[in-house]
């Protein structure tokens, strides 16, 4: 008997989404029993006709009686700028148990290849620009799509919830520049001497929440063990790392802020410092003095520029095997990007509730992108049932085992961040889902941080998950003064850990000469021989509270030393 089956790509009673308007494509299949099993074959199948037209959310299909299973192909296409580029794609075969009654029983995706094509040179910036594309190889798996679930029982619902964008984001961006000149782009993320793996980055767009622009830093272990589990790890910039742009497709995409203003933010954050050995390598950056790890000035040290970067992709590089080894899970860095003058300090909608599955919603999609794991490891959701993995040819000794997409998230924020960390962890099911919280110097800690901390600590308790992980590195510019010994021994309490950096504690914060601080020996080397003038404690104050994601406590040498262990590294191991 025939019967009518809708695809959707919205929830129900979800609103469409300027994205998505002219973007998807759609198509059903059917297949007769000797098809089945050849199912992936472009040449298997007839189309089923559309019962009425499609709408912006869904479309609905007559399915014969004679199928017995259905091929879904769907795709968004995003047009941004005269670009086009595939952001997503479904591959689905859906086996008819009985009329109105569908079951995904296996898929394919693509396997990618990434591409560097170098660019520039003698007097240009040396670039490498990337891109992920498809090899023209497929993986196969049985059962369900991880970006696929059935919302009734003759109902595929496709999760739009991000879209790659990366490819597109790199299109529209990226410029040659002079030496020493910007020219409409920041080179410093594709410049070789300042990133090594400028693949590592994926463009997000979030169609449910704002920000809808996002970052993923991707780790770098790719072979995993089976079982491991692998979720997010959303970090919070200060709202002074938010700059106005349009919240409308596609000019979210294609204001040139991003390329200039919104990679320097992100840079800052993403990229670690050169030494003194090691800036000669990057003086024709422009406002390299910026991607250095001290201060370069010998008589007024602090006037120097004090926004060191933060190093938080060589922190991810780091302490991903550690995590892997030791835990069996592994994290991806997200960054929305904030708004300048939105709600939610900057983060809008995605202070509200539904963090732990908006986290899962990015892990599942760069899953299937090709950026997490071999080329025969499987994404499933915690608990579902690993079916049998077909070979897949082709892959040079490829990992096996199933990966899961961990239950729960890590969330950090540094400075005024703290504004919307503290937002976000109001809502209670944002706090049973958060297993690590990371905070750095932030904003409000004392009078609303610790308390909603310990709530976080007392949901998970509660719903008799692992026990809250806080790392805290505090300075006297905002937070003031460490953690109450009562609100750590209270996160204890609930079987949560709390650790607190500096270990040093207040005598770190003295200007050097200060052996309890070999950190900023380092950064004020330049200034020997120190004197008290050279260091104003006011002036000082503001470097601390810089001290809290670029620095640490553990120094050998410098920074890069593989023996030395920065705050933002050490939040991160396991």
């Amino acid at each position: 008997m025939a019967f009518t089956t809708t695809v959707r790509w919205r929830r129900p009673g979800e609103a469409a989404h300027p994205l998505l308007r002219g973007a998807v494509r759609v198509e059903l299949q059917a297949l007769d029993a000797a098809e089945l099993a050849r199912w992936p074959d472009p040449s298997a199948g007839r189309p089923c006709p559309p019962a009425g037209a499609a709408g912006e959310a869904s479309a609905a299909f007559t399915v014969p009686d004679t199928a017995a299973g259905l091929r879904l192909t769907f795709s968004v296409r995003l047009r941004a700028g005269g670009q086009d580029e595939e952001a997503l794609s479904v591959v689905q075969r859906l086996s008819v148990a009985r009329p109105g009654v569908l079951v995904p029983d296996a898929y394919r995706i693509d396997r990618f290849a990434v591409h560097l094509r170098r660019r520039g040179g003698g007097g240009e910036v040396l670039q490498e620009v990337p891109s992920t594309l498809p090899s023209g190889m497929t993986r196969s798996f049985l059962g369900r799509h991880p970006l696929l679930r059935m919302a009734a029982k003759d109902t595929p619902e496709i999760d739009t919830e991000f879209l790659d964008a990366t490819n597109l984001w790199w299109a529209l961006h990226f410029r040659v520049c002079r030496n020493n000149h910007e020219d409409g782009f920041n080179p410093w993320y594709l410049e070789p001497a300042c990133n090594d793996r400028p693949e590592r980055l994926r463009v997000l767009l979030n169609t449910r929440a704002t920000p809808m622009l996002w970052f993923a830093s991707l780790p770098p272990v790719r072979e995993l063990p089976g079982e491991t589990s692998v979720g997010g790890y959303l970090f919070l910039r200060p709202i002074g790392s938010a700059y106005a742009y349009p919240a409308t497709w596609p000019d979210v995409l294609t204001t040139p802020a991003h390329a200039t203003t919104g990679l320097r933010n992100l840079c800052r954050y993403l990229l670690q410092g050169h030494t003194r050995t090691g800036k000669a390598k990057i003086t024709g950056l422009p406002d390299w003095h910026q991607l250095i790890d001290h201060s370069p000035d010998a008589d007024h040290p602090l006037n120097a520029y004090s926004f060191l970067p933060c190093g938080m992709d060589h922190a991810l590089d780091r302490t991903a095997p550690k995590l892997v080894s030791e835990t069996r899970s592994l994290r991806v860095l997200l960054l929305p990007v904030p708004e300048k003058d939105s709600p939610g300090y900057g983060y809008g909608g995605i202070v509200g509730p539904g963090n732990t599955a908006r986290l899962s919603a990015a892990i599942r999609l760069l899953w299937t992108r090709g950026g997490i794991g071999g080329p025969g490891q499987q994404l499933l959701e915690a608990g579902e049932i690993a079916p049998p993995q077909p070979p897949q040819p082709g892959a040079a000794a490829p990992a096996t085992g199933t990966l899961r997409v961990a239950q729960d998230t890590w969330v950090g924020a540094y400075s005024s961040g703290g504004h919307a960390l503290w937002e976000l962890l109001n809502d209670p099911g944002n706090r049973a889902g958060v297993a690590r919280a990371l905070v750095f110097d932030t904003v409000h800690f004392h009078d609303r941080g610790q308390a909603r901390l310990l709530d976080t600590a007392k949901a998970r308790a509660a719903a008799r998950r692992p026990g809250l992980q806080a790392r805290i590195v505090w300075s006297p510019y905002a937070m003031g003064r460490p953690p109450s010994a009562e609100f750590l021994a209270a996160v204890r309490g609930q079987s949560g850990q709390a650790v607190v950096w500096p270990k040093a504690g207040s005598a770190y914060f003295a200007a050097p000469p200060n052996p309890a601080n070999p950190w900023a020996e380092y950064v004020f080397a330049d200034a020997r021989p120190w004197t008290a003038a050279k260091f104003p404690a006011g002036q000082l104050s503001g470097w601390w509270h810089q001290f809290a994601v670029f620095a640490g406590e553990e120094i050998h040498g410098d920074p890069r030393d593989p023996a030395s262990i920065s705050f933002m590294e050490a939040t991160m191991t396991p």
